[in-house]
């Protein structure tokens, strides 16, 4: 996650000051495009002691959905585990749709950022 290749990937993150007085990460929310730019992959992380809905995860998911869409990227994607309640309510407050997945404990998330809509169905691999 530190050696970001900015023609295709974006990682932004939420920091502050520790006790010791050197800054920590609190969340962190990256994707990274296909070579086309036609889909992007993006994954959330938060803290575990950040996990309090403080709106962290929410304010960069909106800003990742904002930067690929000013990259002109068609898709967002993402997945996470069926029992991750809170990625799953995050991803649909911030406009995802939900998709099957090959593996049923997963649940994909597919939000279309530019172009035509298509006549078919998405699913993530």
């Amino acid at each position: 996650m530190t050696q970001i290749d900015y023609d295709r990937e974006m990682a932004l993150i939420v920091t502050r000051i520790g006790a010791d007085g050197m800054p920590e990460t609190l969340d962190i929310a990256q994707a990274i495009a296909d070579p086309d730019n036609e889909t992007a992959e993006f994954a959330v992380a938060a803290r575990s002691d950040m996990k309090k809905g403080l709106g962290f995860g929410k304010l960069l998911l909106t800003r990742i959905i904002d930067y690929e869409h000013q990259r002109g990227t068609r898709w967002l994607i993402g997945e996470a585990l069926r029992e991750n309640a809170g990625m799953i309510t995050l991803a649909r407050n911030v406009g995802f749709e939900m998709a099957k997945t090959e593996d049923p404990s997963v649940v994909g998330f597919h939000m279309q950022l530019c172009g035509p809509s298509p006549e078919t169905s998405f699913t993530t691999s």
